[in-house]
């Protein structure tokens, strides 16, 4: 089946000769950021250039061999199950090496691929085969319409660790994949699931390997056999399985004690029904202490409450020195591509 794409309101064959037409009827950015990637794909270049979203650092330009993208293509597309005909949609924005792959999947994988706009809220009025969205918005959505979320087949969350609230407050409906992975290895290199089974360690796809740095870190070996020394503690099971911990420059040393600020988020999603993270912030004696941001407009009526509860749990359930010393209720910012900001 040749593939095809919902741009502009209309279905267009994915061929290149269809290009110039699709760029007329074209209005709004999001739109022309996903005919400049398939631009640039049909172009005579053999790379393809990426941004980084942004989060751990400034952004940074990385190029693919176009070669390479193909044959990450084909590892999901192979591990997915996905065959022609399969129904996608692209809810990212297209500039950026999610939303690249996307559509790079679609046209080696004989897929029909709507282009949505990119929001917090994705617009999904149909349901679909395959879907990948951050975990921004899957909270979103399955908050606000389950009736949407429960029609989807496949969902793969990517961008940032998706917090346990996240998974609990998933309504039934598709099988949920996380993907581990950065602008670096073309996407994603390893998967756990979701739901309907909760899998703590992810599985690399064919071709990668992972192994622990002398320092803790995680480094991955690349399918071409060179590797990536990256900055995320994690504890490697075996050459193709491994738990992630956290990220080495995100830990936080309050006096004396050196907290993992993802594995707080990740027991207190337990209790917190918010988005929110754990960050340091200074202090006269322990040098950091360890606060919580929760992602609201504005405190809750009962946000003591709250506080004292959240804080209590911890004491009791988290490794000594682990609680909070104290909750924020404010704004958490989003990169460009949807990640939650640590403050």
């Amino acid at each position: 089946m040749k593939p095809q794409i919902h741009l502009a309101g209309k279905w267009w064959p994915l061929q290149k000769e269809h290009l110039k037409a699709m760029e007329a009827a074209c209005h709004e950015e999001w739109e022309f950021e996903a005919v400049q990637v398939l631009s640039e794909w049909w172009s005579s270049e053999l790379k393809i250039a990426s941004s980084t979203s942004g989060s751990t650092g400034t952004p940074k330009e990385i190029w693919h061999q176009k070669k390479s993208m193909v044959e990450s293509a084909l590892r999901t597309i192979g591990f997915f199950d996905l065959n022609e005909g399969t129904t996608a949609s692209l809810v990212m924005p297209a500039r950026f090496i999610g939303g690249k792959m996307m559509l790079i999947r679609a046209i080696v994988g004989g897929w029909r691929i709507r282009i949505e706009r990119p929001s917090r809220l994705p617009a999904l009025g149909v349901s679909c085969d395959f879907v990948a969205m951050t975990a921004a918005q899957a909270f979103a959505l399955c908050k606000e319409r389950p009736d949407v979320w429960s029609q989807l087949q496949m969902v793969l969350l990517g961008g940032s660790a998706v917090d346990r609230n996240v998974i609990q407050q998933m309504p039934e409906g598709p099988v949920v994949y996380e993907s581990f992975g950065m602008t670096e290895t073309i996407s994603h290199f390893a998967v756990r699931q979701l739901k309907p089974s909760l899998e703590e360690l992810f599985r690399c796809l064919e071709g990668f390997e992972v192994r622990s740095h002398s320092d803790g870190t995680l480094e991955v070996i690349l399918p071409d056999g060179t590797s990536i020394k990256t900055n995320d503690i994690a504890h490697v099971n075996s050459s193709s399985t491994f738990q992630w911990l956290g990220r080495r420059d995100d830990v936080i040393n309050s006096g004396g004690i050196k907290i993992h600020p993802e594995q707080v988020e990740k027991a207190l999603a337990a209790v917190i029904p918010y988005p929110f993270k754990a960050f340091g912030q200074p202090h006269p004696t322990l040098g950091t202490q360890l606060v919580l941001r929760v992602h609201v407009p504005a405190p809750p009526v009962d946000a003591l409450r709250l506080e004292t509860k959240w804080i209590t749990w911890a004491k009791q359930n988290l490794p000594r020195h682990h609680a909070p010393k104290k909750v924020e209720w404010k704004e958490l910012n989003q990169t460009a591509s949807g990640k939650w900001m640590r403050p």
